[in-house]
């Protein structure tokens, strides 16, 4: 039976397109290790989807003990290597993989790269010369890569969780009991909510009063929930105020238009399912979120604002649901940039279904 490790974790953003190419190299009767943290999201994540899970000791360098920590988890994801005998490792990128990569690379062992975002990552950045192939979610990414090495990538797209690519707008639609004429506003800042996109809804709130037509799907995010849900009065009784949406994904099939940040996932998952989006990227170099969020803009799949211009996101917002037109045509460019299964894409690449 062939073998693969896949490896990374920290965030949802790397951990589930992990997942899905773990499910479907087990969908082949591939048998599939994953390797990750101890401490982070995917020591829980990993086991509930009975896939066989090894937990390290690993943290980001920033001090010598850190350091050392890591050589650690090198020295024992090589010894998993030389148990294990997999055919390929896959890393998904974050710090997290570096351990596991390293050990691919010091062994000799086929090893493939993912990259999730507009721009590499550091692992990704510092392994791609050496990998069989790096599979990219975006073309832009190509524009940071040396000519001599572009052979070495593959834009498959980001891997989703499989039932996006069976969802239906129209099915969604009916589920929500949407009427005719009415829309859909789908408002989230990710798992954890985003201060700013709530604060501006908030301040906007009223002018939101005004328009009767529309109904808003708001995830507030757990730590700001109990706050908003006491400062404000409902507009009517179809608009759902949550800390979460276990069903965001069909919720965002069945909206008109998402007002959020700009993750890899959720840029992904905005081009698979086609929606006109007001992005907010997380003000952050280090998380990319704004590369991410140009890739729709340049395509005027999206507005993007920064955190400081939120309100005016949602003000922009509030013109934008009425303007029918527009909304179409940034679903006909959305639809451009849309790849094939990406799972099935990466997992047909991969060198091991030829011996």
């Amino acid at each position: 039976m062939k073998k693969v490790i896949i490896t990374t974790g920290g965030t949802g953003g790397h951990i589930y397109p992990a997942l899905s190419v773990a499910k479907g190299l087990i969908r082949r009767d591939i048998d599939v290790l994953f390797v990750g943290s101890d401490n982070r999201m995917e020591k829980d994540m990993v086991p509930k989807e009975k896939i066989r899970f090894i937990g390290l000791s690993i943290y980001p360098i920033k001090s010598i003990k850190m350091f050392f920590k890591l050589i650690s988890a090198v020295k024992q994801s090589i010894k998993i290597i030389k148990e294990e005998k997999p055919d390929a490792v896959i890393g998904f990128g974050n710090y997290i993989s570096l351990p596991m990569v390293t050990a691919a690379f010091l062994t000799r062992t086929n090893f493939y790269l993912q990259e999730q975002n507009a721009n590499l990552g550091m692992t990704n950045k510092f392994y791609y010369k050496f990998a069989k192939k790096t599979f990219l979610a975006f073309e832009k990414t190509y524009d940071d890569i040396p000519i001599k090495y572009q052979h070495k990538f593959k834009v498959t797209g980001n891997p989703l969780r499989e039932e996006i690519y069976n969802i239906s707008n129209k099915e969604e639609r009916e589920k929500l009991k949407v009427e005719n004429g009415e829309k859909i506003i789908l408002i989230t800042g990710g798992s954890l909510g985003a201060k700013s996109i709530n604060d501006a809804v908030l301040n906007e709130w009223e002018k939101l009063k005004e328009k009767k037509n529309i109904r808003i799907y708001w995830a507030t995010g757990k730590a700001h929930y109990e706050k908003i849900s006491k400062k404000i009065e409902k507009r009517n009784m179809k608009d759902i105020i949550k800390p979460y949406f276990n069903n965001l994904i069909n919720i965002m099939s069945a909206a008109d238009l998402v007002i959020c940040r700009a993750g890899a996932l959720t840029i992904s998952e905005l081009i698979e399912l086609k929606k006109p989006s007001i992005l907010i990227p997380y003000n952050s170099i280090k998380v990319g979120q704004y590369e991410n969020a140009i890739i729709l803009e340049e395509r005027e799949g999206a507005l993007v604002f920064n955190n400081d211009e939120a309100e005016e996101a949602v003000r922009s917002a509030l013109d934008l649901i009425e303007d029918d037109e527009q909304l179409q045509k940034m679903k006909l460019r959305i639809k451009a940039l849309r790849n094939l299964n990406a799972t099935e894409s990466l997992i047909n690449s991969l060198d091991i279904w030829r011996n």
